[in-house]
């Protein structure tokens, strides 16, 4: 088994991966410039561990072979601010890749949004989702069917709930 363990070393977090064997004994430690978050076994025997660099908050994926030498290590940036968010883990996919969860933020606009990341087998982007965070002081908009139809609210009907920030919501209301 591997797991990971973060450590401040003066002003500097260092994620380690650790290799144990079934009594706990300590196989081999890797340790890697950043804080890590999560760490899995990949298909293929090595490991894929998720984190976030100390100084910038931007998503790291590792890839490393069996016995935790680094493969690839990606750095994840873009407009606004991303770091893993609480629960943050990284899994590989059925096609071989990855994907991995954080949040960015529009410091600007003062708006927090999920940012899903999914990945080929070498860490290479292949899309990414930012999924808006609903407003505490959001306004309702408007009411509608499946068909869009603007309508009010109804009993065993599936209605869209769309708000004025950009949200909706999918309710069924059952009696």
């Amino acid at each position: 088994s591997a797991t990971i363990d973060t450590t401040a070393q003066s002003w500097l977090y260092n994620g380690f991966l650790i290799k144990t064997d079934s009594n706990g004994d300590t196989i081999w430690t890797k340790t890697i410039g950043y804080m890590g978050y999560d760490a899995h076994q990949t298909t293929d025997g090595g490991y894929i561990w998720m984190g976030v660099q100390d100084t910038t908050s931007h998503i790291m994926l590792n890839k490393t072979d069996a016995n935790g030498n680094t493969i690839w290590t990606k750095t994840y940036t873009g407009s606004g601010l991303y770091y893993p968010s609480g629960g943050s883990n990284v899994e590989q996919t059925t096609d071989g890749g990855y994907i991995t969860v954080g949040m960015s933020a529009d410091t600007i606009n003062s708006i927090l949004r999920v940012l899903l990341i999914k990945t080929d087998a070498n860490g290479n982007a292949t899309s990414t989702f930012n999924i808006p965070i609903p407003n505490a002081n959001r306004k309702l908009q408007k009411v509608t069917d499946l068909l869009g139809r603007e309508t009010k609210e109804t009993k065993n009907n599936p209605l869209f709930y769309i708000y004025d920030d950009g949200t909706v919501e999918k309710r069924i209301i059952i009696e």
